[in-house]
Protein backbone atom coordinates (compact mmCIF):
# COMPACT_ATOMS: atom_id res chain seq x y z
CA UNK A 1 0.00 0.00 0.00
CA UNK A 2 1.21 3.57 -1.10
CA UNK A 3 -0.01 6.86 0.75
CA UNK A 4 -0.76 9.64 -1.72
CA UNK A 5 1.92 12.73 -1.34
CA UNK A 6 -0.87 14.89 0.02
CA UNK A 7 -1.71 12.45 2.89
CA UNK A 8 2.33 12.23 3.51
CA UNK A 9 2.68 16.07 2.82
CA UNK A 10 -0.29 16.51 5.60
CA UNK A 11 1.71 13.99 8.31
CA UNK A 12 5.08 16.27 7.75
CA UNK A 13 3.30 19.29 8.30
CA UNK A 14 1.69 17.89 11.53
CA UNK A 15 5.18 17.31 12.51
CA UNK A 16 6.44 20.64 11.78
CA UNK A 17 4.13 22.22 13.69
CA UNK A 18 4.20 20.30 16.87
CA UNK A 19 7.94 21.02 16.85
CA UNK A 20 7.71 24.70 15.78
CA UNK A 21 4.85 26.13 17.96
CA UNK A 22 3.25 29.61 16.90
CA UNK A 23 2.55 30.51 13.81
CA UNK A 24 4.95 29.34 10.51
CA UNK A 25 5.05 30.22 7.06
CA UNK A 26 4.05 27.49 4.54
CA UNK A 27 7.10 28.57 3.09
CA UNK A 28 9.35 27.88 5.47
CA UNK A 29 7.81 24.35 5.90
CA UNK A 30 8.42 23.80 2.51
CA UNK A 31 11.96 25.01 2.60
CA UNK A 32 12.68 22.67 5.39
CA UNK A 33 11.58 19.58 3.98
CA UNK A 34 12.81 20.51 -0.06
CA UNK A 35 9.54 20.05 -1.55
CA UNK A 36 7.08 22.83 -3.43
CA UNK A 37 5.00 25.03 -1.47
CA UNK A 38 2.08 24.77 -4.45
CA UNK A 39 2.15 21.16 -3.56
CA UNK A 40 2.31 21.45 0.35
CA UNK A 41 -0.50 24.32 0.16
CA UNK A 42 -3.02 21.44 -0.83
CA UNK A 43 -1.66 19.36 1.99
CA UNK A 44 -2.36 22.55 4.30
CA UNK A 45 -5.76 23.36 3.04
CA UNK A 46 -6.98 20.13 3.97
CA UNK A 47 -5.45 19.94 7.17
CA UNK A 48 -7.31 23.57 7.84
CA UNK A 49 -10.92 22.17 6.25
CA UNK A 50 -10.46 19.39 8.57
CA UNK A 51 -9.45 21.39 12.11
CA UNK A 52 -5.96 20.18 12.28
CA UNK A 53 -4.45 23.88 11.48
CA UNK A 54 -5.13 27.01 12.00
CA UNK A 55 -4.73 29.09 9.25
CA UNK A 56 -4.41 33.39 9.92
CA UNK A 57 -4.33 35.64 6.44
CA UNK A 58 -2.30 38.71 6.63
CA UNK A 59 1.25 39.71 6.95
CA UNK A 60 1.64 38.65 10.18
CA UNK A 61 -0.51 35.46 8.95
CA UNK A 62 0.95 31.69 9.10
CA UNK A 63 -0.68 28.49 10.36
CA UNK A 64 -0.31 26.98 13.62
CA UNK A 65 -0.83 22.83 14.57
CA UNK A 66 -4.74 22.95 16.92
CA UNK A 67 -3.65 21.37 20.17
CA UNK A 68 -7.40 20.44 20.08
CA UNK A 69 -6.17 17.94 17.76
CA UNK A 70 -3.42 16.11 19.07
CA UNK A 71 -5.07 12.88 20.63
CA UNK A 72 -7.07 12.49 17.40
CA UNK A 73 -5.52 9.14 15.99
CA UNK A 74 -3.39 9.08 12.92
CA UNK A 75 -5.62 6.64 11.63
CA UNK A 76 -8.39 8.86 11.66
CA UNK A 77 -6.43 11.54 9.85
CA UNK A 78 -4.97 9.39 7.22
CA UNK A 79 -8.86 7.74 6.55
CA UNK A 80 -9.80 11.53 6.28
CA UNK A 81 -7.24 12.46 3.70
CA UNK A 82 -6.92 9.12 1.94
CA UNK A 83 -9.56 7.70 -0.42
CA UNK A 84 -8.96 3.51 -0.18
CA UNK A 85 -10.25 2.64 -3.78
CA UNK A 86 -7.19 0.10 -3.66
CA UNK A 87 -8.91 -1.58 -6.56
CA UNK A 88 -11.16 -1.21 -9.09
CA UNK A 89 -13.94 -2.62 -7.51
CA UNK A 90 -13.65 -0.27 -4.20
CA UNK A 91 -15.30 2.01 -6.46
CA UNK A 92 -19.16 1.18 -7.14
CA UNK A 93 -19.05 4.15 -9.13
CA UNK A 94 -16.20 2.99 -11.48
CA UNK A 95 -16.58 -0.38 -10.88
CA UNK A 96 -16.61 -2.43 -14.70
CA UNK A 97 -14.34 -5.49 -13.22
CA UNK A 98 -16.20 -8.73 -14.80
CA UNK A 99 -15.21 -11.07 -12.14
CA UNK A 100 -17.56 -9.21 -9.51
CA UNK A 101 -18.82 -11.00 -6.92
CA UNK A 102 -17.09 -14.00 -7.57
CA UNK A 103 -13.28 -12.84 -6.92
CA UNK A 104 -12.62 -13.15 -3.01
CA UNK A 105 -9.66 -10.37 -3.81
CA UNK A 106 -11.97 -7.05 -2.79
CA UNK A 107 -12.37 -8.84 0.85
CA UNK A 108 -8.96 -9.86 0.71
CA UNK A 109 -7.73 -5.97 0.38
CA UNK A 110 -10.63 -4.83 2.51
CA UNK A 111 -9.15 -6.78 5.43
CA UNK A 112 -5.59 -5.59 4.80
CA UNK A 113 -6.83 -2.22 4.45
CA UNK A 114 -8.72 -2.08 8.05
CA UNK A 115 -5.69 -3.87 9.69
CA UNK A 116 -3.77 -0.81 8.06
CA UNK A 117 -5.85 1.54 9.52
CA UNK A 118 -6.59 0.04 13.07
CA UNK A 119 -3.01 -0.40 13.70
CA UNK A 120 -2.53 4.04 12.60
CA UNK A 121 -5.54 4.32 15.41
CA UNK A 122 -3.78 3.30 18.18
CA UNK A 123 -0.97 6.53 17.21
CA UNK A 124 -2.20 9.80 18.02
CA UNK A 125 -0.64 12.81 16.47
CA UNK A 126 0.76 13.98 19.17
CA UNK A 127 2.90 11.04 19.07
CA UNK A 128 4.26 11.48 15.97
CA UNK A 129 6.84 13.62 17.49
Amino acid sequence: MRLKTKTDYCIRVLIYLQMNEGKVRIQDIADSYNISKNHLSVAVNKLSELGYVISTLGPKGGIEFNKDYEHKSIGELVSQVEDFDIVECFNPEKNTCTLNPKCKLKGMFNKATNAFLSELQKHKIKDLV
